[in-house]
């Protein structure tokens, strides 16, 4: 279709493939090489990341057996566990050392346990103290209870002056 206008005679059609000397017939076959081309490329670069040896950012570090310092951290769940519903108190949340009597450096020994406002129990090493709590080591100073892997320390409370005696200056 070839457009004139008054005095310019015919105007060149707007398409840029003729421009550059493709003419409509192999229009076609240019594009499927052009875009074959692209997939070539995109594929060889694929190729090159994935097979590409990457050293990690940080060396890997051996934990050995014996280290206790990454399970001396508990983690609070009691304000989690009061969103699904669970009653405080009811799961042995509320456990207070009252007396150790320990034995040797290995943990073992028995301690005295008030849990949930109830009366002292006296419990050794290993027991249950309630569902899924159980009294992990005992030591001069403190317990370490394990409540369903997650570890916590309670201290013996420190001992407070009883009344009638004036410290001296």
């Amino acid at each position: 279709m070839v457009r004139t206008l008054r005095g310019a005679g015919p105007m060149l059609r707007n398409r840029p493939w003729e421009r550059i000397g493709i003419s409509g017939a192999n229009l076609p076959r240019v594009c499927t090489f052009v875009l074959v081309l692209a997939l070539a490329v995109t594929i060889t670069g694929w190729a090159l990341d994935f097979t590409a040896r990457r050293t990690p950012s940080e060396r890997v570090r051996p934990v050995t057996v014996g280290n206790s310092a990454p399970r001396t951290q508990a983690a609070d769940i009691a304000p989690i566990a009061f969103l699904f519903g669970a009653l405080p108190g009811a799961d042995g949340s509320n456990i207070k050392l009252v007396g150790v009597i320990a034995q040797g450096k290995r943990g073992q020994g028995i301690a005295l346990l008030a849990v949930d406002g109830r009366p002292p129990l006296a419990l050794r090493a290993g027991a249950e103290i309630a569902a899924g709590v159980t009294l992990a080591e005992v030591r001069a100073d403190r317990v370490v209870v394990s409540r369903s892997g997650a570890v916590q320390e309670i201290r013996m409370p420190s001992k407070s002056t009883p009344d009638g005696i004036v410290k001296a200056r």
